[in-house]
């Protein structure tokens, strides 16, 4: 049984930390947006590699969205790459066609450690960003704000807990955030008896360019269908790339294998009311399961607050809560 700790360590050239508790092990990479690259444990006698983790920092720059946990703030796509609110104008690069903004400014930020360590059995590590101190990020985020990341792992696996504080007199901070989680398909070495089950409810459609949703849906596909199943799906059996509104009171995504017996569980807090479902091409053995809080594009929509925007006010703070584990299959 791993023990608690955490531990700086080196990783590809960089400084990293190495957490472990409750049986589950993980290393994340302050220097490449706090980025949680890798996530391990044990279960029925089978080592399990739960997140697809790049073999060097160099892979992980070519290809920010395809390993660990990326954080998008914010999140997903924005037209024009800016948008405004209360008298605030948020700009951010336009690196999509049709000028468009896309992934957010945290992913490939180097986040600051304020602190980490161990108690009670978790291990845990502090980041955070601050406008006030950071003029980057303050050029994106004019207004006076701090960003918190409080990675931990525990007997609920690996937990991601995101804050944001409105630190200015007057002036609503709006929020949308998303993680861009690439897990293995063969997280016990082999793809062919796992399964994806994720509770979508319907696909947003958008426009084929810049892929801005148009603010109307469509039903799923079978492919989609069989996905949201409570049987699920092989998630490699075809290309996937699109953005769902998620079912209400359903906060888990599945990876089950039937082989070992064990299963990958993402549960989000209930702000989140999309996902995204990326694969690549399918032949890249990974599927990430993306968990959204506002539709992309939401403050440019009519009514942001009834697309999933959250509107923090001032010298308030909010936060959103999700956990990846691993736990035994239900039988039957």
């Amino acid at each position: 049984m791993i023990t608690e700790a955490c531990e700086r360590i080196t990783w590809s050239g960089r400084e990293a930390l190495h957490l472990s508790a409750a049986g589950y092990e993980a290393i994340v990479v302050p220097s490449l947006g706090a980025n949680a690259i890798a996530l391990q444990t044990e279960a029925s006698g089978h080592r399990i590699d739960i997140l697809r983790t790049p073999p060097d920092d160099l892979t992980l720059l070519n290809d920010p969205f395809a390993y660990g946990i990326p954080i998008l703030f914010p999140a997903n796509r924005v037209a024009g790459g800016e948008y405004s609110w209360d008298g605030v104008t948020y700009r951010f690069p336009r690196n999509y066609p049709n000028d468009v903004h896309i992934h957010g400014v945290l992913h490939n930020r180097a986040w600051p450690v304020d602190d980490f360590g161990t108690a009670d059995g978790v291990a845990w590590a502090c980041f955070s960003l601050d406008t006030e101190t950071d003029v980057a990020l303050q050029n994106h985020f004019p207004v006076p704000m701090r960003i918190r990341l409080k990675i931990s792992l525990s007997e609920r696996g690996l937990t991601h807990r995101f804050t944001v504080e409105n630190k200015s007199e007057d002036k609503e901070i709006p929020i949308g955030l998303a993680y861009h989680t690439a897990f293995n398909v063969d997280f016990c070495g082999k793809s062919d008896g796992v399964r994806l089950h994720v509770p979508l409810l319907a696909r947003c459609t958008d426009d084929p360019t810049d892929r801005l949703p148009n603010g109307q849906t469509t039903i799923l596909d079978s492919f989609e269908a069989r996905l949201a199943s409570p049987e699920g799906a092989p998630p490699l059996d075809a290309v996937v790339d699109y953005l769902y509104t998620a079912r209400p009171g359903e906060p888990e995504a599945v990876l089950r294998d039937s082989r070992s017996g064990c299963e990958v569980v993402y549960r989000v807090g209930p702000e989140n009311h999309y996902w995204i479902l990326w694969n690549q091409t399918a032949t890249e053995g990974f599927i990430a399961i993306e968990p959204q809080t506002w539709l992309s594009n939401a403050m440019h929509c009519a009514s942001p607050v009834a697309q999933g925007a959250v509107l923090v006010p001032s010298g308030q703070a909010w936060s959103s809560e999700c956990s990846v584990f691993v736990r035994a299959m239900k039988e039957g």
